[in-house]
């Protein structure tokens, strides 16, 4: 009886070794196939097949978690967020590149995989630069779409990018150029992007879209007064210029068209304190002047001040102002001294 005893944990002890045996060689197996699938991934990713070196890290990540084997997961797992934003990056460039519809379609689609792979496997750098491309990326197809004239479709690319980044200055202010496209006779439309853009450039410290859209708003401005205007709608034209103020308070641009519409209006009282104000703000040479002296001189004329009329058109006698000026001086207030040959 007691030799059965003996015989049979013997025997038992022996099982479990072949057992234990067993699992150490799967094991053993498991490991040299998952390092094998991990060094053809590293392969692929060195040669950019992005896409095949992805499907074969996943296949030695399955391999590693089926057999427990817990160093070639950690590498795995940290490898694969890295390599979907390679291949992500690659996209943007090739988009950078072509500057085509399909290459920025890719681009997106590829940042989006590489944040839903940096979030499966706790990647934050790798979620934080594709969260910051995204919106980015959706900006740019707005832009390749307004190019191409698809403008509903830029519009919603831009929405996009604002409902994923609220503080992208530049994004409001393309909204403003692309809706000055779809509704161009609407100011106060696209000026609300504008300002839009405005407000927060300055809570970010984007100076450079804030520079370009106060420009951009003020030379809408001018732009859309100086045509109604010549509509002669002249309250319109004041009420445009005017608000230049908010955005360029040093336009000399925006005063020479207040002279110019109060002009029109025979209001000469307002026409020279804004054609003052026009040559005060002005930087240019005297030739370039010549254009607001004419207007100021208009505005005096019309105010029975002959002697200051007859300076400023002396000061207006320059290029295209040449001979208008030389006519008023000459015929019109037929000034004292006057010799009609220009400069």
């Amino acid at each position: 009886m007691k030799s059965l005893k003996i015989i049979l944990s013997f025997s038992l002890a022996l099982f479990m070794f072949l057992g234990a045996a067993q699992i150490s060689n799967a094991q053993d197996e498991a490991r040299a196939e998952a390092i094998q699938l991990y060094n053809s991934a590293q392969e692929l990713a060195g040669n950019n097949e992005f896409q095949d070196a992805i499907d074969m890290y996943r296949e030695a990540l399955e391999v590693s978690r089926d057999n427990d084997l817990d160093d070639i997961i950690e590498l795995v797992e940290e490898r694969l967020p890295r390599v979907y934003a390679s291949r992500a990056s690659n996209a943007f460039r090739q988009f950078q590149s072509e500057r085509t519809m399909s290459s920025v379609d890719n681009a997106i689609e590829y940042f989006k995989l590489s944040r839903d792979a940096a979030e499966e496997f706790n990647d934050t750098q790798v979620a934080q630069q594709a969260t910051a491309a995204i919106p980015q990326l959706y900006y740019l197809r707005s832009v390749q779409h307004f190019r191409e004239d698809n403008l509903e479709s830029a519009m919603e690319d831009l929405s996009t990018a604002i409902e994923l980044n609220p503080n992208y200055a530049t994004a409001y202010y393309q909204k403003g150029i692309v809706q000055k496209r779809l509704t161009p006779e609407d100011v106060e439309e696209f000026m609300q992007w504008y300002d839009r853009a405005i407000e927060i450039a300055q809570e970010v410290g984007d100076d450079r879209t804030l520079e370009n859209a106060r420009n951009g708003a003020r030379d809408e401005l001018i732009y859309r007064a100086v045509t109604v205007a010549e509509e002669r709608r002249f309250s319109r034209a004041i009420e445009l210029l005017e608000k230049v103020e908010n955005y360029d308070p040093n336009s000399y641009e925006a005063h020479f068209r207040l002279a110019e519409v109060y002009n029109e209006r025979g209001d000469w009282s307002n026409s020279e304190t804004h054609a003052r104000r026009a040559l005060d703000l002005h930087t240019g040479g005297v030739a370039d002047k010549a254009k607001i002296y004419f207007e100021l001189g208009t505005s005096l004329k019309g105010q029975g001040e002959v002697e200051a009329a007859c300076s400023a058109f002396e000061n207006a006698r320059y290029g295209d102002f040449t001979e208008p000026a030389n006519h008023e001086l000459q015929f019109e207030l037929k000034c004292e001294g006057h010799s009609p040959t220009g400069r």
